[in-house]
């Protein structure tokens, strides 16, 4: 009996499990010679489910989500943390139906940030094509959204699902270590199968009870047995369009804001919790929305050519980037979104979002005007950096600093030469070998 509750026999029950070992029994007897009748094999239920436990060793081997479920546990409290201190972040897919754009089915999901601290919810609905699953690019969006809400804000530490379409998110690492003590874990991984110590799931029920389920196009959870309006015809859709829906999930958020909590919340409102937070003195920390888009790019760098940086075969510029001089170097941030247009460093520190360059008509004079346009205002950038920079006489400073150059300790006069005597002999010398080699050829040479 202990052998079948381990084995796949135990999902079937304790019925099953009794028939299985009556008959095992049966076999034993018969391998020893004992003629018995089968009749009088019978084990009872109480017999039967003593050994009940071992099935967890089947559910570990075959159904990690049981086994997971069934864990020892300790429970947390939230409640001490301040607004944003972690930010809990998962992915849900909604059981409802809505149309696309073009009149075709889909079941949408979103990207859900838990402000711990107070129980709150940022939700980023996602609408897919089909066949196509969150990416990265999706939560990234739906991050930088939460960041600039002015009731958000940017995180102190993030919690987040083991799903590739969280990996991105280790790309503000830095960030996050810069904003904490030295040493404080930041960016958390939940592990495998563990979905009871995220609180964000038993929040995401509590969304299906009071938000999901009251939302026209709600099928249920089981989407085998739909929840339909009539029977045999499969749910109607949400009626209105793609924006009307993620503004009608947006109000019920809100609305489930200011619903009571109990447990460890202790009966009071999501909304309540963050509003007893903003009076102790918690303040929302914000960032520069290209600045958090950049951090999230892959980089490279440029030299401009006449106002234009060529990137990948595409010609790009912005106002801020055609005054500089040509061939000033530009570093890069390549886009993370599809289709979307590169950003750039400007001098000063500040990005830029780059416009696509397009050819104007040679018969346009809107042509002509763009490139006057450019042209004055590099000009004006020029006489700019004329007025910061001081004027300097390059002649003055080279004679200076070759005067600068010159040895310091003097050289010292040395004794005068009589040269008068050193030369009639040296002359001298030189007609005697100029004779000696007029001897040594002979006159045949």
């Amino acid at each position: 009996m202990k052998g079948l509750w381990a084995s796949r026999a135990e999902q079937a029950g304790w019925n099953e499990i009794r028939r299985l070992a009556e008959f095992l029994l049966f076999e034993a007897c018969q391998a020893r010679s004992l003629k018995v009748d089968r009749g009088v094999l019978r084990l009872s239920r109480r017999c039967v489910e003593r050994f009940a436990h071992f099935r967890v060793v089947n559910q570990r081997r075959n159904d990690r989500k049981a086994f997971d479920d069934d864990k020892p546990r300790i429970r947390r409290d939230w409640t001490a943390l301040a607004p944003m201190e972690r930010v809990v972040a998962d992915v849900k897919h909604l059981d409802v139906i809505v149309r696309r754009a073009d009149g075709s089915l889909a079941w949408p999901k979103i990207v859900g940030f838990m402000d711990a601290g107070t129980g709150r919810i940022f939700t980023y609905p996602v609408l897919l094509d089909a066949g196509e699953g969150v990416r990265q690019e999706h939560v990234i969006e739906g991050f930088l959204a939460m960041v600039c809400d002015p009731a958000w804000g940017f995180p102190q530490g993030l919690y987040l699902d083991n799903g590739s379409e969280f990996a991105a998110l280790v790309k503000i690492e830095g960030a996050l270590n810069a904003i904490n003590e030295p040493g404080a874990r930041t960016l958390i991984f939940a592990k495998p199968y563990n979905a009871s110590a995220k609180p964000i799931e038993s929040l995401f029920a509590r969304l299906d009870r009071y938000v999901f389920s009251m939302l026209p196009g709600y099928a249920g959870p089981n989407r085998m047995a739909k929840k339909t309006q009539t029977v045999g015809k499969p749910p109607e859709p949400f009626s209105g369009t793609w924006e009307e829906f993620c503004a009608t999930v947006q109000g019920l958020i809100g609305a489930y804001h200011q619903q009571p909590v109990g447990g460890l919340w202790a009966g009071r409102s999501p909304s309540n919790w963050f509003e007893q937070k903003l009076t102790a003195g918690w303040r929302p920390s914000t960032a520069d929305p290209l600045s958090l888009d950049a951090a999230f790019c892959g980089h490279d760098n440029r030299r401009l050519d006449r106002g234009v940086l060529k990137i990948k075969g595409e010609r790009f510029s912005h106002p801020e980037i055609a005054r500089l001089p040509s061939r000033t170097p530009v570093d890069l941030a390549l886009p993370w979104r599809r289709e979307a247009p590169p950003l750039a460093r400007l001098p000063n520190g500040t990005w830029v979002r780059l416009i696509k360059e397009i050819a104007y008509p040679a018969q346009w004079l809107a042509g002509a005007r763009e490139s006057s346009s450019r042209q004055r205002v590099q000009s004006r950038h020029v006489s700019a950096l004329a007025k910061e920079a001081p004027t300097i006489d390059p002649v003055a400073t080279k004679l200076r600093w070759s005067a600068a150059q010159a040895p310091g300790v003097p050289v010292p006069a040395g004794g005068r030469l009589d040269l008068g005597a050193q030369l009639k002999d040296l002359s001298g010398a030189l007609d005697r070998q100029g004779e000696a080699r007029t001897a040594a050829v002979s006159p045949s040479e």
